[in-house]
């Protein structure tokens, strides 16, 4: 009897141990994945700041804490389900840094590799923009320096000269025959804008101001542009084609070929507008009232349109555009659209890139706001932009 009874007690022993150890796991476990971090902001001690009831230096334990979260004090978990649910909400499984910076919390400031639709531009910018050197035999990435609005850019003095002596004397774009007279395109299609607390929207990885939701892009201000034209009687096709799809440098030459496409199949085309965003540089301020007017007592998103000379860097392109005649039409709708809504047109800019307006004589690029401005601003914009154009065809 006395055997049996050892037995049992060994046994109970043996389980409460397991069960502990089991337990001590899970629970070790729950803190290295849900415990939360000290704030990026740094360290929440300060030099005045000490805790006599502890004999640990202040200094030491916030070191701890911030570079070992798992074997500090606290934690400020708010139960096992919250930290679960958080968990999926907060991780981006396409970056390892968030499964591990809780842990590791130094690799925050770590800046991550841009993804392969990005590209390394001069400075510091964190988005890719229109300022890179163009390579006209190697799929040129076209460049217009987002946040340039000088009007003259880096062109040759003889171009400069040759822009001064450009004049509004372009008649009025006639509309004849049957089908579609203007296409509207994103060459950027994933260009976003500032964020709005009542339509956010989720920013492409690592890239500022862009997403892969074409609801809160470009795309959708395009849209928008078409459907006021069309309540003007303008037949309009707007093609929503995504051209960046992971690679931003070869997205010129994809919306080149959705132009062609267009062109084979509506011979009644004249007009061809791409709309774009314009975006600043990183960390460059500007005050967000200077991007808009108001109109009818609402904020409304300023716009420009950007000439390519063809230029380029290393020789240009083999097939230039009649950038003087394109240049005539950005001038006139200019001036018509400040002339209806005095300020909402910034002056036209001129780059050395050819944004493909080589197919045309009416082909411009209008950005329709900027990263400072929502889209709601940008799309209030397109109505009045719409009445511009109207107004310069007949």
């Amino acid at each position: 009897m006395v055997r049996i009874k050892v037995m049992k007690l060994s046994r109970i022993i043996y389980s409460i141990v397991v069960f502990i150890l089991i337990a001590a796991i899970l629970i070790l476990l729950y803190r290295l994945i849900f415990y939360r971090r000290v704030p990026d902001g740094g360290p929440v001690w300060t030099e005045n700041e000490t805790d006599e009831s502890e004999d640990v230096s202040p200094v030491l334990k916030n070191i701890l804490s911030e570079g070992l979260p798992a074997v500090s004090s606290g934690g400020g978990n708010s139960g096992i389900l919250l930290g679960i649910f958080g968990l999926f909400r907060s991780w981006d499984f396409r970056d390892p840094r968030t499964l591990m910076h809780n842990q590791m919390p130094y690799l925050t400031f770590i800046e991550p590799e841009p993804p392969p639709e990005a590209i390394e531009v001069a400075g510091n910018i964190a988005i890719p923009n229109r300022s890179s050197v163009e390579r006209p035999d190697a799929g040129p990435l076209e460049a217009a320096d987002e946040g340039d609005e000088d009007g003259a850019g880096n062109l040759p003095e003889e171009i400069k000269i040759l822009i001064d002596q450009i004049v509004d004397d372009m008649e009025p774009i006639e509309l004849t025959g049957s089908g579609p007279q203007i296409l509207i395109y994103s060459t950027h299609s994933r260009e976003a804008y500032r964020q709005d607390p009542k339509d956010p929207y989720k920013e492409a990885y690592a890239e500022a101001f862009r997403s892969d939701d074409l609801s809160h892009t470009v795309i959708n201000v395009a849209g928008v542009l078409a459907r006021q034209l069309e309540k003007r009687g303008i037949p309009v096709l707007h093609d929503p084609t995504e051209h960046e799809q992971n690679d931003y440098n070869s997205s010129y030459e994809r919306s080149l070929q959705t132009i062609k496409k267009q062109q084979a199949a509506h011979d009644s085309l004249k007009v061809f507008i791409d709309i774009h965003r314009n975006g600043y540089d990183k960390g460059e301020t500007k005050d967000p009232d200077e991007e808009v007017v108001v109109i009818n007592g609402k904020r409304v998103a300023k716009v420009f349109m950007v000439i390519g000379t063809g230029e380029g860097v290393m020789g240009g392109f083999s097939e230039k555009p009649n950038w003087q005649e394109n240049a005539k039409f950005a001038l006139k709708l200019t001036n018509k659209v400040n002339e209806l809504y005095p300020g909402l047109a910034k002056d036209v800019i001129y780059k050395t890139g050819r944004y493909n307006q080589h197919i045309s004589t009416r082909a411009i690029l209008i950005e329709v706001g900027s990263s400072f401005t929502t889209m709601e601003e940008a799309i209030r914009a397109t109505e009045f932009l719409a009445e511009a154009i109207s107004q310069i065809m007949e």
